[in-house]
């Protein structure tokens, strides 16, 4: 695909981000509301943005667009707002009750401590289906494949056509051995696509094909009950894309890492569940690279911290690659999918500022005010007061320049949200604005504890990049308070549209599983059939624009003691196995096992047990890069202007603070805290005693 533009679009809970970077490696921004739920108007506005800032109109920008890429969250937000399709789920005669169990203790999932403790208070969730919706099927396969029932066709019919009759939208199946053998999921499946062709259809064997019959079902239910929803957006927009002159496929961030073209996405939506996190994880990971001889990507290991407008997510990167994980969380559903490992807790620049009549306290999030209304200070209808409110009294905040003078802050509205706020405990207005962003920074700080240490991280040895709207705000105070010493901003404006440059940065990938089931001492022959089965799959299920762009296999396994429960994946050797090959897997099992459980807590006399394979497939399509520029040679900036400013860890009492503007911050400046620093879309506090150094890679280097 030629043209002259990478367009990466992202949308968040409160604004819609868009990166342009053309083939010279320069780099637009632009930034919208999101526009829930019609999420393509906000889409196309950000484009419009960037596009004005680089002098040209939306229409030209997308018609020579190398390839636009995008950061999905309709399927997020239609979870999260219940605005679900009427699903059925039909499954083995004898397990219609799988969802509801819950694998037992698996109810327990997502509760805290205390919450599990106070066993009178336990319930389940909401139901994904509901018991009616979900239809039990006369058929039966054994564990090894063999068919024990034949699947009766002519009842499935009729109950196909009874759930059509009753609305439903959206198809789950999921039989207990599909993934030993998935003929009768096959078939079913062409039952319902012929007598429903405009029903969704979600197969086990397509969206999770590995062992764990809740983990699988849970997997193929989301998955159908976000299926229309998506679908129907990922249309609309590729149409409005089309009209406006656009020639290429548009591809969609998944959780895996990489991009997917839009008709998967249309197929598997639960993919996309996660995906900005995941985009800003991928952009960090660039500019580690990108720095790698620099102190500050240190030894490869990076904690990252996005602060949006409506949650902070935190990831890890270890040795320059993302960790990852196998299982992910819907409430307290748990379900098998491959994505990274990005944690978010309800921490935003939108998160409510408000008094907890049960703990008698001051609490932040997690709800949030959103793009609509928004925080007070936005003047559009909020009440209720927020962290940006609490930043712009503060002084953190320049009223005049949010948004780069876009959109001008009220000062008197966030003052009287915080008023209320604060008035039940007796607090001013700048306490209640100083105790918000204490509690909002701590609950950071813990929320990156739980994603390190419980990795077997010390976040004292990693380096720390922020990014997102308030990330460059808040993220210097947080690494101090965990004796992180360096953090990296990226420069300016670029950093509150951090997730839309990931995305924009990110590989074509794709990710196929192979359960099986191996125990020690490991066949090779086994392993590699397998392995070229498993590869050959891999290429088939290719899009063409892939397969033309030379793409590499990657392997991993899971692995496990034998008789253990604690499974962990691994990259694996490539090439024909031998004994070399096998010592070097379990060599490397054993590794990361005791580096996440601890020295000595490993079992080899157990023996090891292989349970599934796994081949990703990696393309670059966009091939956005970062370039350094500027020699680099330190030089002293001058502030622009100065004004008052609460630290709270210093008292009450406003400092006057130096402010620099960032478009004077240029390659080599540097700045001795505290200070302000304020970008177009994004300002940057320095606290008391941080000194921070502009680099080649548009980044700011903090020392905390």
């Amino acid at each position: 695909m030629t043209g002259r533009y990478v367009i990466g679009v992202d949308i968040g809970g409160t604004f819609t981000d868009c990166v342009v970077l053309d083939d010279e490696g320069r780099i637009a921004i632009g930034k919208a509301p999101s526009t829930p739920p019609d999420f393509h108007e906000g889409f196309l506005a950000a484009i419009e943005v960037a596009a004005g800032r680089i002098g040209i109109g939306a229409d030209e920008l997308i018609g020579q667009a190398r390839a636009i890429v995008h950061g999905c969250t309709v399927a997020t937000n239609a979870l999260v707002e219940k605005r679900t399709s009427r699903t059925a789920l039909l499954t083995t005669a004898g397990h219609g009750d799988t969802l509801s169990f819950m694998q037992a203790g698996h109810r327990l999932a997502g509760l805290d401590a205390r919450q599990i403790a106070r066993l009178a208070g336990h319930t389940k969730p909401e139901a994904l289906i509901p018991k009616a919706m979900v239809v039990e099927v006369d058929e039966r396969i054994a564990a090894d494949g063999a068919v024990i029932v034949a699947l009766d066709e002519d009842r499935v019919r009729e109950q196909v056509r009874a759930l059509v009759a009753d609305g439903v939208e959206a198809f789950a199946v999921t039989f207990l051995w599909s993934t030993a053998n998935d003929a009768h999921e096959r078939l079913v499946g062409r039952i319902i696509n012929e007598e429903a062709p405009g029903a969704f259809l979600s197969l086990s064997g397509d969206v999770s094909p590995r062992p764990g019959e809740y983990q699988r079902s849970v997997a193929t239910a989301i998955n159908a009950m976000i299926g229309p929803v998506t679908s129907t957006y990922l249309q609309q927009l590729t149409a409005r894309l089309r009209a406006l002159g656009y020639a290429g496929e548009l591809s969609v961030m998944s959780c895996t890492g990489g991009l997917i073209d839009a008709e998967r996405a249309s197929r598997l939506p639960l993919l996309t569940i996660g995906s900005g996190p995941v985009a800003g994880l991928i952009g960090a990971g660039k500019l580690a690279q990108a720095m790698g001889g620099d102190d500050a990507a240190g030894d490869g290991n990076v904690l990252t911290g996005d602060m949006g407008g409506t949650t902070f997510d935190v990831g890890v990167i270890r040795r320059g690659q993302p960790v990852t994980r196998t299982e992910t969380r819907y409430g307290q559903y748990e379900y098998f999918v491959p994505t990274l490992d990005v944690r978010s807790v309800g921490s935003g620049g939108g998160s409510i500022v408000a008094y907890d009549e049960e703990t008698a306290s001051l609490r932040v999030g997690p709800q949030s005010a959103g793009a609509v209304p928004g925080p007070a200070a936005y003047l559009r209808g909020g009440e209720e007061a927020t962290v940006t409110d609490a930043d712009l009294v503060l002084g953190y905040l320049n009223p005049e320049y949010f948004l780069g003078g876009d959109l001008a802050l009220g000062t008197r509205a966030a003052r009287d949200a915080l008023a209320r706020a604060g008035e039940p405990l007796g607090f001013t207005v700048e306490q209640t604005a100083a105790a918000a962003a204490r509690i909002v920074d701590d609950q950071m700080a813990d929320a990156i504890r739980l994603s390190s240490i419980q990795q077997g991280y010390d976040p004292r040895s990693c380096v720390m990049y922020a990014y997102g709207g308030a990330g460059a705000v808040h993220c210097p105070q947080v690494a101090r308070s965990l004796g992180i010493r360096t953090l990296v901003v990226p420069l300016g404006d670029l950093a509150a549209g951090w997730s839309a440059f990931g995305v924009a940065s990110s590989d074509a990938m794709l990710v196929q599983d192979l359960p099986l089931v191996l125990a020690s001492p490991f066949d090779p022959d086994a392993l590699n059939n397998a392995w070229k089965q498993l590869e050959e799959e891999v290429r088939v299920a290719m899009p063409a624009g892939m397969r033309d762009a030379n793409p590499t296999l990657e392997r991993s396994v899971e692995m496990r003691y034998t008789m253990q429960v604690n499974q962990i994946r691994i990259p694996a050797p490539d090439g024909v196995y031998g004994p070399d090959e096998i010592a070097q897997l379990l060599t490397a099992f054993e590794e990361e096992y005791e580096r996440l459980y601890g020295q000595g807590s490993g079992y080899p006399v157990a023996g090891f047990m292989v349970t599934s394979l796994r081949v990703s497939a990696r393309a670059q399509i966009a091939a956005a890069e970062l370039t350094a520029r500027g020699d680099g040679v330190p030089h002293d900036v001058v502030p622009a202007g100065e004004r008052d400013v609460i630290w709270y860890e210093l008292g009450p009492d406003p400092v006057r603070t130096p402010v620099y503007r960032g478009e004077d911050v240029t390659t080599g400046a540097r700045i001795v805290g505290p200070a302000i620093v304020e970008f177009v879309d994004t300002t940057l506090v320095l606290r008391q005693g941080q000194r921070a150094m502009v680099d080649a890679y548009d980044s700011i280097v903090i020392e905390t």
